[in-house]
């Protein structure tokens, strides 16, 4: 028997043994389903007896092509050896399409059976982090366990859902629908969810690259970039990787309280964004990622009515050299913002009342409150004190940016190093400036310590801090193509 003709037995007596070891609760679902089983035995049967009869044919034909030729003036022609080898690799491809072709639906009958396809992918992190400040001094803080649950909903859509419980509070942080099967390269998300906005600030705190998340992140976007809206994004069909995304959301910051996702608002109080983001592979060692957003609100009510326009342009730099694998190499990161928007000329009366706060703290060596110091301004501005006098508002334009350089020198250690800038959104204080060499050792892919040391130099606040943040992961956490 010819190579290719034993071939094709085999891949005829492994796909019925295949179809023939389908679940027993597939076969006793029904007796049209059984018949049918039987059918594709036979004809599996009638298919082996085709073969066998085309491979002794082919047997008589090499005979006779050794045989001495008899005398006749008009001999048959004879297949040349390239001739047979193409007629029994196109025969056996005909089999086993034809073979397929009848055991593909039961195969997804089968498949249909599992239960656990229906579970969703669920997975826990928990991040602790340990502090001590020279002024500041110690702290044990439990910062969050985040409970992630997801799942496909079916052929057209995914959901997923990230619920958090800290020392403060416990929240939904994301739950957002995500379709899979439109056309014309779109995909549309919706619900609750990391606004498309720069790099880190769509980072949840335990991903990012360092134990704090940038101060202009904290200042200008409201920590992370969570949004409760709608998100179209769009894949541009060219050679060169582009991606555009819009979205429209009640706000954008989860720590941005000058916005209540629970009161309506009129179209001109909606955040708006638009983002392009791009990919430049280098070599097959060094790539670039580069990314501009613009999140644009028409009129924030508590700031007059005024408009405010937040920009960023996000560029990373990855060096992976191909023969010390994927975990090794150089990553740099920098992202530049700018916020341009109308604010009240000395700032809100309780801006203006902490920062006097602070500066009486300093003066008498009293402990400062560190954390609000270092945070966003939006939580000093949802409340603002009875002042007699009307606010006069200003337009200000703030800078900030921060910049990251991480070695990835094996497969668990990563040092690197942090600088923080942020200009005041209110121009009542002088920017603030942030160094923070850190090291990252990762125990087991599920299992990470992380040590910093930061020089924080503020108005009214110079300290050095320590932090050792210790986080773990139990169960399914996907990070994607972002940390590849």
């Amino acid at each position: 028997m010819g190579r290719g003709a034993r071939r094709a037995t085999t891949a005829i007596i492994l796909l019925a043994l295949g179809a023939g070891s389908l679940p027993r609760g597939v076969r006793a679902q029904s007796d049209d389903l059984r018949r049918e089983l039987e059918a594709m035995r036979k004809q599996l049967r009638e298919m082996q007896e085709q073969i066998k009869k085309q491979q002794e044919l082919i047997d008589k034909l090499s005979a006779q092509q050794k045989a001495p030729p008899a005398p006749s003036t008009a001999q048959a022609p004879t297949k040349t050896a390239e001739e047979k080898a193409a007629d029994e690799e196109r025969l056996r491809r005909e089999i086993t399409a034809s073979i397929m072709r009848r055991v593909q639906p039961q195969l997804a009958a089968a498949n249909k059976t599992f239960p656990s396809q229906f579970n969703p992918a669920i997975g826990l992190i928990i991040d602790t982090v340990g502090s001590y400040g020279s002024k500041t001094r110690g702290d044990f803080q439990f910062r969050a366990a985040e409970l992630g649950l997801s799942a496909s909903v079916d052929p057209f859509a995914r959901g997923y859902a990230i619920i958090t419980g800290s020392q403060d509070s416990f929240d939904v942080e994301e739950a957002a629908i995500v379709t899979t099967s439109l056309p014309y390269n779109l995909t549309v998300k919706g619900g609750r969810f990391f606004a498309d906005f720069g790099r880190l600030s769509k980072f949840h705190d335990h991903d990012l690259p360092f134990v704090n998340r940038p101060i202009v992140l904290d200042r200008y976007v409201g920590g992370e970039s969570q949004s409760d809206g709608v998100e179209v994004n769009y894949l541009v069909p060219m050679k060169q990787y582009l991606t555009l995304t819009g979205g429209w959301y009640n706000k954008m910051g989860a720590d941005n309280d000058r916005v209540d996702n629970t009161v309506s608002r009129d179209l001109s109080q909606f955040t708006y964004l638009g983002r392009a983001a791009t990919f430049f592979s280098l070599n097959d060692a060094n790539s670039v990622d580069l990314g501009g957003s613009w999140a644009y609100t028409p009129e924030v009510k508590i700031d007059n009515g005024a408009m405010r326009n937040l920009v960023g342009v996000d560029l990373t730099y990855r060096y992976s050299p191909l023969a010390q694998a994927s975990y090794r190499g150089l990553v740099w990161g920098t992202e530049l913002l700018y916020n341009q928007e109308d604010r009240p000329v000395g700032g809100f009366p309780t801006t203006a009342a902490m920062a006097a706060a602070t500066s009486l703290e300093r003066g008498l060596g009293v402990p400062s409150m560190t954390t609000q110091t270092r945070s966003s301004p939006f939580a000093l501005t949802d409340a603002p004190l009875t002042d007699p006098k009307p606010l006069v508002f200003k337009r200000r334009d703030a800078t900030g940016l921060y910049t990251y350089l991480e070695a990835r020198l094996s497969q668990r250690y990563y040092p690197g190093f942090l600088f923080d800038y942020a200009q005041d959104i209110d121009h009542v204080v002088g920017p603030t400036y942030a160094y923070s060499p850190y090291f990252t050792v990762w125990l087991s892919e599920f299992q990470r310590l992380r040590l910093q040391y930061t020089r924080l130099e503020q108005p009214g606040l110079h300290e050095n801090e320590f932090f050792l943040q210790w986080t773990v992961v139990l169960g399914s956490h996907v990070h994607g193509f972002r940390d590849r």
